[in-house]
């Protein structure tokens, strides 16, 4: 719902297109990167006993998927990726923070890794955001009676 908002917002912008994807796969991601220049990098497995659960599949996503990110970025000229993390990679104590802790290495290192290629990453850590999908806002309001 969210792309098809944002592509009715931009529509007729040359500037910005859509595709629908998944950082886990490679070269769907050389073919969308095919002349982008910045990318804002908001992919991950985020609930935390979703990603207890299905530790795989997390890793997959938040793990391999910001290697194959920096991968392509690097690959495909992209000049500067700014990755969305998490305040629970800081001081991690479940799978989601330990994924989110290791991506957000992967990006820092993209750095030292393009060596003199123009590509640049870096990471910005935030902690709920109220009125985003998945804040526990939403969810402290349905137990304050609960005490």
């Amino acid at each position: 719902m969210k792309q098809w908002d944002m592509a009715k917002k931009f529509e007729g912008d040359l500037r910005v297109c859509f595709f629908i994807g998944d950082v886990r796969d490679r070269e769907h991601l050389y073919r969308a990167l095919d002349g982008v220049d910045y990318v804002v990098q908001a992919a991950a497995t985020k609930i935390v006993p979703t990603t207890e659960y299905n530790p795989f599949e997390c890793i997959k996503t938040n793990v391999l998927g910001a290697m194959n990110l920096v991968d392509a970025c690097i690959d495909k000229g992209v000049r500067k990726l700014v990755a969305l993390s998490t305040d629970k990679a800081s001081s991690p104590i479940n799978l989601y923070g330990a994924t989110k802790l290791t991506s957000d290495k992967l990006f820092v290192a993209g750095n030292h890794y393009a060596g003199p290629d123009p590509s640049r990453f870096s990471v910005i850590q935030h902690g709920n955001v109220m009125g985003s999908r998945g804040s526990v806002i939403p969810f402290f309001i349905s137990i304050k009676d609960k005490g």
